[in-house]
């Protein structure tokens, strides 16, 4: 495939991780209905809405090397196939035991299609283009999720939750003859492009593991603190909007969606303004700090005035979202060519560790304090967050 087709490679990753997030995260969107299903608590369906997770950080790391190996089409394709049969498989299970071990599977089987397409990334472009071409990749976890709460609410209600958790499979299905047909490997040599505007420091990684030197161990600290705001906002918006607010499922869907747009596209400016800068890691620390403010301030606001609630919760998702495709980048940056696949494994691995046990760590502070203390908690991550974060400037 020619070199300038870099772009439809992008865009073709793209559509196969907008499949596997709309998989892996379209549990959430469909809390009530999946808590109606089992006859079971709001707490306890979060915990069920974090098994993917748990899924996901059992086999990632495997997944990891199979990528180095194998390489991303394959890959990719094997995961997206695998993925609409853990999705199928709702509809064999008797009880509770049997989904749950349904969810854990497409956490396990569809975890290394955000690796492989980041890995891409890292090998098609160069330092001038990657943070954007990083924050178009990274704008399918906003997108997918966007997507899932426009159309699997008024599905679940319609049809119920399994029914509606095979419009995901649907979509993994569709995007294998694409990924198999337009996502080869990647070039040997990258060709010349328009080179960054900021100076680019650091000759690519030195041989050997990146794990021998702290910086990547911090993005990789930054993801894992800020994973935590961001998966309790995408478990408990909605359910906090049909809940707290009193709104009716799809229309809470409805506000969750719209969310996802600036979430999309403050991926994508992020990604331009660290080419430009070089700096990739200073933007994610005031997101961090203006992200935890906001969380603070819808724990406690929404009690004196109400009408606060859904600006703030909206601004909340936003903020919570832009993080991913800097700290992405960093590591692979980092980690360079030879060890991106494992890198970036490594980093989706840490995250879904946040994303199993986040869920855990809210159902108990929904137990003790209320789901509004959720946000409260979450702010004290995004304050962490402000102290590990590095910093770090593209490498070319």
């Amino acid at each position: 495939m020619p070199v300038r087709n870099r772009w439809i490679i992008l865009s073709v990753s793209m559509v196969a991780q907008v499949a596997s997030v709309s998989a892996m995260f379209g549990v959430p969107i469909v809390l009530p209905q999946l808590r109606d299903a089992f006859g079971i608590t709001t707490a306890q369906a979060g915990m069920l809405a974090g098994l993917p997770s748990l899924g996901l950080l059992l086999t990632l790391l495997m997944w990891g090397v199979v990528i180095d190996r194998v390489g991303e089409r394959s890959t990719m394709a094997l995961s997206l196939v695998l993925t609409a049969g853990a999705l199928g498989a709702l509809w064999i299970v008797s009880d509770l035991w049997g989904a749950v071990v349904a969810l854990v599977l497409v956490g396990a089987v569809g975890g290394p299609v955000n690796a492989a397409s980041g890995r891409l990334v890292l090998a098609w472009f160069d330092a001038g283009e990657r943070g954007l071409a990083m924050g178009i990749r990274q704008s399918a976890l906003p997108l997918g999720v966007g997507l899932s709460a426009l159309v699997l609410p008024g599905a679940a209600d319609a049809w119920g939750f399994v029914a509606a958790m095979t419009l995901p499979a649907a979509l993994a299905l569709l995007a294998v003859p694409l990924v198999l047909a337009t996502a080869p490997g990647p070039p040997t040599t990258r060709p010349a492009r328009r080179s960054s505007h900021a100076e680019e420091r650091a000759a690519p990684a030195a041989a050997g593991s990146p794990y021998r030197s702290r910086p990547i161990w911090r993005v990789h600290g930054v993801s894992m603190l800020l994973g935590v705001p961001q998966v309790a906002l995408m478990t408990y918006a909605l359910v906090y909007l049909v809940q707290e607010q009193g709104w009716s499922p799809p229309a809470a869907g409805a506000v969750v969606a719209v969310a996802q747009v600036p979430g999309a596209a403050g991926r994508l400016l992020l990604g331009v303004r660290s080419d430009r800068t070089g700096d990739r890691m200073r933007p994610v620390r005031w997101l961090a700090v203006v992200s935890g403010a906001c969380l603070v301030l819808l724990a406690l606001l929404p009690h004196a005035w109400a009408w606060t609630a859904v600006p703030l919760l909206l601004a909340c998702l936003v903020l919570t979202m832009w993080h991913n495709g800097l700290t992405f980048t960093a590591v692979a940056e980092i980690a360079g060519t030879a060890w991106a696949g494992r890198a970036l494994a490594v980093q989706n691995w840490l995250q879904a560790i946040s994303t199993t046990l986040t869920p855990v760590l809210m159902a108990a502070v929904i137990t003790t304090a209320g789901l509004p203390a959720v946000f409260a908690v979450s702010a004290v991550f995004s304050a962490a967050a402000v102290a590990v974060t590095p910093g770090i400037r593209a490498r070319g």
